[in-house]
């Protein structure tokens, strides 16, 4: 009996070995339009920093990458409101005239607190000195940008109030009937300034923050706008963030009042205290979770962010000296792997991924054939056939094998690319060069969290 058993263990792992071996078959008929790959998730968003311009040394760059939007912290370094009812957008229009030059539309998240209506500095004192001043300039803000064209995407009611300092901004709030009056007051003035504005929040660091539930309930009980349900998440799993997607709109279908808000996460990347620094992980984790948002029709999405810098604590005087040296610390000191662009304006791999999305412009195209973390989109885009292929999966074998059924665009030039995250520079080589009616015969060899990129003429 041992003999029999030994000799079937055999039979199966060997059977496993040549089933594993076979290679992954993806097809895809570029004669077949199946949709477009709509993706007004793809945005980007820029962390409160500093004064400096922080959009305009990249726009040639961002809008190779052409985000629908980009969100940015209005924060007191902005210095909008210097005195009673008088206004500076100097530096403001600056930054956001860059993200129109981007091509994309600014979001704001409104973090500021001027000192005239806030004298004390102290993140759990969360109310303006006097309600009627703070409405006047919110509508004067709102009415600015419209009249300079700004096209302001959305609105933020705050940014992360749920923790305050910890997220580098200046509110935190310990009960939604606070968050609630401060979001009604603020909404108030910026529909005054601009009846189109397109308001919301609660823009919490956890999706789960009882400030959620607690707007969504004032906004359909009192009546007050609430255009979008915005949240954050730092994760290295795509199921998460796509997760939290249908718990929103599972708490929003409770009111059918509120059947049209959007959905918004205003930030989001990887891990942010335990990152997985295998060098391919994070552009293969923006394409897999940028396919699940658009999976989950995601209206807006903020990755987080353009571009890391060194603060200069002067600038946050309106935070307490331990959130002036947090900010310092986590900035100036800390390992920082988020961004686009690292803090001397290095290319990070990830913008590579986002580029890869941004062609997509055109048909969507049904791909067959995907096996558990082996992944495939395929579109159209400046006059030529796309297909990305990625595998997101740290473990398994060392290599995949696939192999490619393109039929619908024969007859054409075709290379295949590869995303070598662990170049020093430039981190996309051409790995193959023929004519499409050959793609089948290349072997592509994906390693785990390899990307490939085909592209045919």
């Amino acid at each position: 009996m041992l003999i029999v058993m030994h000799r079937l263990v055999l039979a199966v792992l060997f059977s496993a070995s040549l089933l594993a071996a076979e290679p992954v078959r993806l097809s895809v008929d570029f004669s077949k339009p199946d949709g477009t790959w709509a993706m007004p998730a793809l945005g980007l968003g820029q962390g409160g920093l500093q004064s400096d311009p922080m959009i305009e040394p990249h726009i040639k760059e961002l809008r190779q990458l052409r985000p629908r939007t980009i969100r940015l912290f209005l924060s007191e370094y902005y210095r909008i409101y210097p005195g009673h009812d008088s206004y500076d957008w100097t530096r403001l229009d600056r930054e956001m005239k860059a993200v129109r030059a981007t091509g994309a539309r600014p979001t704001l998240a409104l973090a500021m607190k001027p000192p005239v209506l806030y004298p004390k500095v102290d993140h759990f004192i969360v109310h303006p000195n006097n309600y009627d001043e703070w409405e006047r300039l919110c509508e004067a803000l709102a009415r600015h940008c419209r009249e300079q064209k700004f096209e302001v995407a959305a609105w933020e009611v705050c940014n992360e109030p749920d923790i305050g300092e910890s997220g580098g901004t200046p509110q935190y709030f310990r009960r939604s009937e606070d968050y609630n009056q401060f979001y009604d007051r603020t909404v108030t003035g910026l529909l005054r300034g601009d009846p189109d504005a397109q308001v919301g929040g609660p823009t919490v660091a956890s999706a789960d923050s009882f400030l959620v539930e607690g707007l969504i309930a004032h906004c359909a009980t009192q009546g007050a706008p609430l255009h979008f349900l915005s949240w954050h998440l730092y994760s290295d799993s795509p199921a998460a963030h796509a997760g939290n997607i249908a718990k929103q709109r599972a708490r929003l279908a409770e009111f059918p009042q509120l059947k049209n808000v959007k959905l918004f996460i205003s930030e989001w990347n990887m891990d942010l205290m335990r990152p997985n620094l295998a060098p391919g992980f994070q552009p293969c984790f923006v394409l897999e979770t940028m396919r699940r948002y658009a999976e989950a029709k995601l209206d807006m999405a903020a990755y987080y962010h353009i571009r890391d810098c060194f603060v200069d604590p002067a600038d946050f005087d309106w935070m307490s000296p331990g959130g002036r040296r947090f900010m310092a610390h986590w900035w100036n000191t800390m390992p920082q792997y988020s961004a686009l662009f690292d803090v001397h304006g290095g290319v990070r791999p990830a913008w590579y991924a986002f580029r890869l999305l941004g062609l997509l412009e055109g048909p969507r195209y049904a791909v067959e054939g995907e096996q558990g973390n082996l992944r495939a989109i395929a579109g159209d885009g400046d006059g030529y056939k796309h297909l990305i292929v990625w595998r997101f999966e740290g473990s398994g074998p060392d290599e995949v094998e696939v192999r490619l059924d393109v039929t619908g665009a024969s007859g054409r030039n075709s290379r295949v690319v590869a995303l070598d995250a662990s170049a020093p520079v430039n981190n996309t080589k051409v790995v193959h060069f023929g004519r499409s009616d050959d793609l089948g015969k290349v072997p592509l060899m994906l390693k785990p969290w390899d990307v490939r990129w085909i592209e045919i003429e």
